[in-house]
């Protein structure tokens, strides 16, 4: 019975047009791309955990606020321009020039990987003695 008056409520609260509207297209936008960067904390701790609790939080508060307002403005910039993909938004948003970031995009995405191949071929050496190259050789194959 009470898990029906949860269930009830929540459902709810989720049938409101505002929550539809406002809130839930920026937690999909913050779970996509914060939750990946900030999921285990240790970022928090490196990047904020130096100016230690007061500075922390205000850096903290500072990024929220941001990435709130990037959100915003991109949300109501693909509102107004009716640009809902990927290619469209950017075409509106940079013009001509969105191939030139296609361009980069993908320049830095190879260099990226790049990195984190080299870098797990360097775990594995360290972790179990493997060669670099059969960790970098399982990172790509995953």
């Amino acid at each position: 019975m009470e898990n029906e008056k949860k269930s009830s409520s929540l459902g709810f609260f989720m049938n409101y047009s505002w929550y539809k509207k406002y809130l839930l297209p920026g937690f999909i936008a913050q779970s996509v791309l914060i939750a990946g960067g900030y999921g285990t904390g240790r970022e928090l701790v490196e990047y904020f955990g130096q100016y230690g609790p007061t500075g922390g939080l205000m850096g903290m508060g500072l990024t929220f606020v941001l990435w709130a307002a990037l959100f915003a403005i991109s949300f109501e910039f693909a509102r107004v321009f009716k640009a809902y993909d990927y290619r469209t938004f950017f075409e509106r948003l940079i013009g001509k020039g969105w191939i030139i970031y296609e361009i980069a995009f993908v320049v830095l995405l190879c260099l990226i990987m790049g990195v984190v191949g080299a870098a797990s071929g360097s775990i594995l050496r360290d972790s179990f003695g493997l060669p670099p190259i059969v960790g970098s050789g399982i990172f790509l194959v995953c």
